[in-house]
């Protein structure tokens, strides 16, 4: 009897010593933990879901980006010209632009056929080496090969006036250019350094040259 007792007792204390697992249970719970929330940048951790959304939010910046590079990639050539009095008559009616704006000679804008209003273009005269920052306010010119219309004090900075046409390429204004243009406004000493005889009216404009 006492055999058998002891062989029972054996035989239970096996199996409940087999039972028992002594092994971390929640070991790969925490790896898999540890991988989803790898820390960031920030030392913080960051889920899957974030850093699947961070790296959707990267591609879309390098897309804006190239996109922004093939928009300023394109350049256009041909004669400019310019319009208005760059000295405004005492009676002179005040005439709107295409935008709404009045037409200011003292002001670096531009008329061009098709760029967006408000659009900064440099404008670089290929006869004096000079250029402009001109902001598209106005629609035109609508004559020959002409392919911009400046402001008075824009063509004085290209140094065109007494010309009246300048050979220019158009590209569009980098944000360094238009701080540039900006920090170093000087379009009325311009004007006045053209001498007395810069004075054109839009129809001479339009149809000289």
């Amino acid at each position: 009897m006492l055999s058998l007792l002891c062989l029972v007792f054996f035989v239970s204390a096996a199996c409940a010593h087999e039972g028992v697992d002594t092994a971390p249970v929640r070991a790969s719970s925490d790896a898999a933990m540890s991988d989803a929330q790898a820390p960031g940048a920030d030392g913080r951790p960051v889920t899957a879901w974030a850093a699947s959304v961070r790296a959707a939010l990267a591609r879309r910046s390098h897309a804006l980006a190239a996109a922004s590079r093939s928009a300023l990639a394109w350049s256009e050539q041909g004669v400019a010209s310019w319009y208005g009095h760059a000295r405004r008559p005492r009676h002179e009616v005040v005439r709107r632009t295409s935008s709404g704006s009045n037409f200011d000679p003292r002001a670096l804008t531009a008329a061009h056929p098709t760029l967006p209003m408000g659009t900064r273009v440099l404008v670089r005269s290929q006869d004096t080496g000079r250029s402009v920052v001109v902001t598209v306010n106005d629609r035109g010119p609508f004559l020959g090969r002409r392919i911009i219309d400046l402001s008075p004090a824009a063509a004085a900075q290209l140094g065109m006036l007494n010309a009246g046409t300048a050979h220019v390429v158009i590209q569009p204004a980098s944000p360094v250019e238009v701080a540039q243009a900006e920090a170093s406004d000087s379009s009325a000493d311009a004007i006045a350094a053209a001498g007395p005889h810069a004075v054109r009216r839009v129809t001479d404009a339009a149809h000289r040259h």
